[in-house]
């Protein structure tokens, strides 16, 4: 592939994927500044390797490298597996709602919701909140979902209902529900 072949196939990616990846990130790290870092790095990393791009899914493939640099950061940063909720990161949620959102009227209540999904997210498992995440927000099928983890398709509905069985526990909520 030359050189003009490779920028315009991650020119592409980006105008179509950029806010998947980045919203992944933001929701894996919960740190704006952070995902934002990471995102443009996922890009970089798919500029550099374009050639060797095998996948057919290009979206999943790019929310793979978005999740092996997001486990980098963590451990660059030496965070527990399992991170807790934050007063910064609780700013910078509300911030990027804002922005997310601007001349809806987002009021308290928006805000406080969507504060109270990001605690209920980090309450849960690493493994657990990476399937949730994957299943729900982007909408990937459990095949995706464990392609991109490394693991099997059996282990990521596992980690998925574990996931949100954790959630509804956090809530006080019963076993039925929403399995995807």
């Amino acid at each position: 592939m030359n050189q003009r072949d490779r920028l315009a196939l991650v020119q592409s990616a980006v105008e179509n994927y950029y806010d998947d990846v980045y919203r992944f990130c933001r929701y894996y790290t919960g740190n704006e500044e952070d995902a934002y870092d990471i995102a443009q790095e996922v890009f970089l990393r798919f500029l550099k390797y374009a050639d060797s791009c095998g996948h057919r899914n290009l979206k999943g493939y790019l929310i793979m490298i978005a999740r092996n640099l997001c486990c980098d950061y963590f451990r660059s940063l030496s965070v527990q597996r399992e991170n807790t909720f934050s007063l910064d990161a609780a700013e910078n949620i509300a911030d990027y709602a804002a922005k997310q959102h601007t001349g809806h009227g987002r009021t308290i209540e928006d805000c406080d919701s969507e504060l109270f999904l990001r605690e209920l997210l980090q309450s849960v498992p690493q493994e657990q909140r990476e399937a949730v995440i994957l299943r729900i927000h982007d909408g990937l099928k459990f095949r995706e979902i464990a392609r991109i983890t490394g693991c099997s398709v059996s282990t990521a509905k596992s980690r998925f209902r574990l996931g949100i069985a954790g959630i509804k526990k956090k809530m006080g909520v019963g076993n039925g529900g929403y399995y995807g």
